[in-house]
């Protein structure tokens, strides 16, 4: 499943990289402030030129960073729970091996017992 998404990622990585260097000769201008907010703030409005390019490029840059703040939380809250299992399933491996201890002990007695029983019937006969 992992390939899929790394497949994925790759064609649009290549897709937007075509568009970015297809559209590095072009310009294109950006509207800093609009004639409604210029006349408002009392000065006029703002156009900024800007190769259509490396515009592409910002955008593609800065959708990915936000896509990765985006899954960020859900990572850190699935790696809390796996840790937390995880020592769940410590905690439960080292009480099933002291029972298995305990056990052991126990069933070494009941041997022992029984010997002792056996040799004490042994003696009355």
């Amino acid at each position: 499943m992992k390939y899929l998404f790394w497949t994925l990622a790759l064609i649009i990585t290549v897709v937007c990289l075509y568009f970015v260097f297809s559209n590095l000769s072009a310009a294109t201008g950006i509207t800093l402030l609009d004639n409604g907010p210029a006349e408002a703030l009392g000065t006029f409005s703002r156009r900024m030129p800007v190769n259509t390019g490396l515009l592409l490029l910002g955008f593609f840059v800065l959708g990915s960073c936000s896509a990765m703040l985006f899954v960020k939380p859900f990572l850190i809250k699935y790696r809390e729970k796996e840790g937390a299992f995880e020592r769940k399933l410590e905690k439960t491996s080292v009480s099933s091996d002291e029972n298995s201890a305990k056990v052991k002990i126990l069933e070494a007695k009941i041997q022992t017992l029984e010997k002792a029983l056996e040799d004490a019937t042994k003696k009355k006969l």
